[in-house]
């Protein structure tokens, strides 16, 4: 009889640290961008480097099903090509995400707030780079 108790206690054990596994893993999928949003967005945007320095770059930003954001931007100083997995977003609100991943070298931190057919888009790089625009949806 002791035994018998043993092992269902062991199995109960297993079962309720599968369900909160499971239970953890669908709170991180809410950071994901809401599927409403999935496009594409492009526009000029002004960017400032770390001496005051202002310019031009083009940008565009893919949000895919998946949950992917693909960010390209280029121009002047700045040659950026990257992904955003879901896992890397922090959902801020409704209609507003930001991220930081590393690329080249650099920390780069972006906000993304959506409405209906635009992005805003905000970027901020650990070396005092920054550059901020609203985007058209395209497509």
């Amino acid at each position: 009889m002791n035994s018998l108790l043993k092992i269902i206690t062991i199995f109960s054990a297993f079962f309720i640290c599968s369900c909160l596994n499971f239970y953890t893993s669908s709170l991180l999928n809410d950071n994901e961008i809401d599927k409403k949003y999935i496009g594409l967005y492009e526009a000029g945007i002004t960017t400032t480097d770390s001496y005051n320095i202002t310019g031009n770059a083009l940008v565009s930003v893919t949000i895919s099903s998946g949950g992917v954001a693909t960010v390209n931007i280029s121009g002047g100083y700045i040659s950026f090509l990257n992904n955003i997995y879901k896992e890397d977003m922090v959902k801020l609100s409704d209609n507003s995400y930001s991220a930081s991943i590393t690329s080249s070298g650099y920390r780069y931190y972006f906000t993304f707030t959506f409405s209906d057919y635009a992005l805003n888009f905000y970027f901020d790089r650990n070396d005092g780079t920054r550059g901020s625009g609203n985007l058209t949806k395209v497509r």
